[in-house]
């Protein structure tokens, strides 16, 4: 008795969805077609508000032009466009902006030819109704399963229903995909006003190429559904049997599911490949539980205010039960646990178990496919648990939900992303294009890693080791709340703590801060973006875990006078500056290599002392003294014997010439054994690998 009561509500919502797919078969194409007089009497009012929009456009193409020419009077520095240039591509696009329907509509023109000769390609197998799809399944289900007549109705009514409902998805989309196209039609003069300016004319390039897109993705919604309609065809016609004999139902069917799916999802492919496409499609499914969600709610209140009229005391009984139910059942299942166990592959679940956890994830699994996100709460009980029991989330439910539990990958793309106890990785492409390869480590499972890395916090508080490369990979290691420009006091104290004593900083470029202080300045390189430096230094680490390579201070050379007269100023200015020197008496200075952190001392018999700072300069090969000036600075001192050199005659800034060439005088000097290496700046990281960090014993 309950087998034939089970197989007649089979039935009856069987046929419900086969008269629901035939009442929308086939009609939307035929109705829509390649032009916009369905979206033009539907949404009459786009026809009445063109002319508006181009009075618009023509204001907003005039505002663009005048501040162009304006941009003019600042000459190179504002690097302005060339005025007649300006003003010829401002009438060609104000002429534009005139026609632009009808410039529009031929490319509407040329996608027809290819929509309307795919929609009168005679099909004979397309005669059909879907009646056929639910007799040829129950006929196919019962040589297959003859002895569990259950079973085989569970499996009728879920096969018929995923494809009826996808197949309505589908139609959604095409429709969707048709409203886009009107949008940018009756929307195209701002498009056009953006084309007169250099400055602006990306816009309108990406314009035209999403016009393109999308009038390929309307041709397409032909080719996808008349692709469809064919093979239900041919399948109620031979029951899903191939020519090779082989074949059945469930290959039928799991080949038509696969194909409405990549007809919804085939935006995306062409996004993927560098198409500007529309992405269309909403979360249905999500819709359909959020209102069954307000009906359940509205039933639960129903049966509260029933129990008040039961009586003050069996109210207040309901309520304290209905009250410590809630609260236990929130203390054991968190947030979107069901949508975390339909995704997560392996680990612990979250929710209940037995039937009701059944329910509730194959839902949850329906709202994950529909667009659904994973909140912070639910990530964080794989991510922060140890892999044996975490399980791990890839796919794309883990590309759109990531940023709910690292905040710091909001506004990124995300791509193979996959979640796992302790260690998460993806893909993050910027707004700019830019890809970087990005890898987390959970700071109480991993020990610090050996390369660069930064310290981010997750939603749930935990800390995690953030590892990018690429050629994206500079915008994960910020300079924290520096900024360029004037020295700013402020931040230093919250992004060294370790090492801050009234140092002001400042940032020079991405990577190099600039760090002024009483005894001096000196340049910080971030270990993120530069290789460790041969030159003194020291490593500090900031509060957001980045290493940064503290470069010594250069030394101040003291400042000498030109001129014999100043003799006696430059030899107090000298012992000043070092009190410690033991050798002769200064007789000459040349202070004309300062800048390069070096000076000269001349000595009576005519031998010399060249100064080098020790923060600049390697030690020099050879016989030298390590000295130390007044304020600390380390000097090599590097003696050296007086020589006389042939130096050519210059005359009014020419050299002179006589019988045997350029004429040579003698001139006195001193020669040095080799100079000391001058250190290089710090290199610049390439697109290193990532070395994973060792788990914590």
């Amino acid at each position: 008795m309950l087998d034939w009561i089970f197989e007649g509500i089979v039935t009856w919502v069987g046929s419900i969805v086969a008269q629901m797919m035939d009442a929308v078969s086939g009609m939307f194409l035929d109705a829509l077609g390649a032009d916009m007089s369905t979206l033009e009497e539907y949404f009459p009012f786009v026809t009445k508000a063109f002319t508006v929009m181009q009075y618009t456009a023509w204001a907003v193409l005039f505002l663009v032009t005048v501040w162009q020419l304006f941009r003019v009077f600042g000459g190179p520095v504002t690097e302005a466009e060339n005025p007649w240039t300006l003003l010829a591509r401002g009438g060609l696009f104000a002429l534009l902006i005139a026609y632009a329907k009808p410039v529009f509509l031929t490319a509407l023109d040329i996608a027809r030819a290819p929509y309307t000769a795919m929609m009168e390609i005679p099909m004979t197998a397309e005669d059909f109704s879907f009646a056929g799809v639910e007799q040829t399944l129950s006929n196919g289900l019962a040589t297959v399963i003859s002895v569990a007549s259950v079973v085989g109705l569970l499996l009728l009514i879920i096969l018929e229903v995923s494809l009826g409902w996808n197949y309505f998805k589908l139609l959604l989309e095409a429709v969707e995909r048709y409203v886009v196209v009107g949008v940018l039609c009756y929307t195209s003069p701002l498009a056009f006003s953006m084309g007169a300016s250099q400055t602006t004319a990306p816009v309108f390039k990406s314009w035209c190429r999403m016009v393109g897109s999308q009038l390929l993705l309307m041709v397409m919604n032909v080719w996808f559904l008349r692709g469809f309609h064919s093979s239900v065809g041919q399948y109620i016609g031979n029951g899903g049997a191939l020519s090779s004999g082989h074949g059945s139902i469930f290959l039928w069917f799991f080949c038509a599911l696969a194909f409405l799916k990549v007809a919804q999802k085939f935006d995306g492919y062409l996004s993927s490949l560098g198409m500007s496409v529309a992405q269309t499609g909403g979360s249905m499914g999500m819709e359909l539980l959020m209102a069954a969600r307000v009906i359940g709610g509205g039933a639960r209140s129903v049966r509260s205010a029933g129990g008040v009229f039961g009586g003050r005391a069996a109210g207040a009984s309901a309520a304290s039960s209905a009250a410590g139910f809630a609260s236990g059942l929130a203390a054991r299942f968190k947030g979107n646990s069901y949508v975390r166990d339909a995704v997560v592959d392996g680990g612990v679940r979250m929710g209940a178990g037995g039937g009701i956890g059944f329910v509730g994830r194959a839902f949850g699994g329906m709202a994950a496919r529909n667009g659904a996100s994973l909140t912070g709460e639910s990530i964080s009980s794989v991510a922060s648990r140890s892999p044996d029991v975490s399980g791990s989330i890839a796919g794309e439910i883990a590309d759109r939900s990531l940023s709910n539990y690292m905040p710091q990958l909001e506004g990124y793309q995300l791509r193979d992303t996959r979640i796992g106890g302790g260690h998460i990785s993806t893909s993050a492409v910027s707004g700019d294009g830019d890809t970087a390869a990005v890898e987390m480590f959970d700071a109480s499972r991993y020990e610090k890693p050996e390369g660069p890395y930064t310290k981010v916090t997750a939603s749930d508080g935990s800390q995690w080791y953030l590892m990018a490369s690429g050629e994206g990979f500079k915008e994960f290691y910020p300079s924290s709340a520096i900024r360029p420009g004037a020295f700013s006091p402020g931040p230093g104290a919250a992004v060294f703590p370790e090492r801050y004593d009234g140092t002001d900083f400042r940032q020079v470029d991405d990577g190099i801060l600039e760090a002024s202080g009483a005894g001096g300045s000196s340049l910080w390189y971030s270990s993120a973006f530069y290789e460790k430096p041969d030159a003194p230094h020291t490593v500090v680490e900031s509060s957001d875990g980045i290493a940064w390579y503290a470069m010594e201070r250069n030394a101040d050379p003291p400042r000498f006078e030109d001129g014999g007269e100043a003799l006696a100023y430059n030899q107090a200015q000298f012992q000043a500056f070092m009190p410690g020197y033991a050798g002769e008496a200064p007789s000459g200075f040349d202070g004309s290599g300062r800048n390069e952190g070096r000076f000269e001392v001349r000595h009576e018999d005519g031998s010399g002392t060249m100064f080098y700072d020790s923060s600049r300069y390697a030690a020099p090969r050879g016989d030298y003294r390590d000295v130390e000036d007044v304020n600390g600075g380390r000097w090599y001192a590097v003696h050296g014997q007086a020589a006389v050199a042939r130096r050519p005659v210059y005359e009014n800034g020419k050299p002179v010439y006589g019988s045997g060439g350029v004429k040579t005088t003698s001139v006195e000097t001193v020669s040095y054994g080799a100079a000391p290496k001058r250190f290089e700046a710090p290199k610049e990281r390439g697109h290193t690998d990532i070395k994973p960090p060792k788990r914590k014993q």
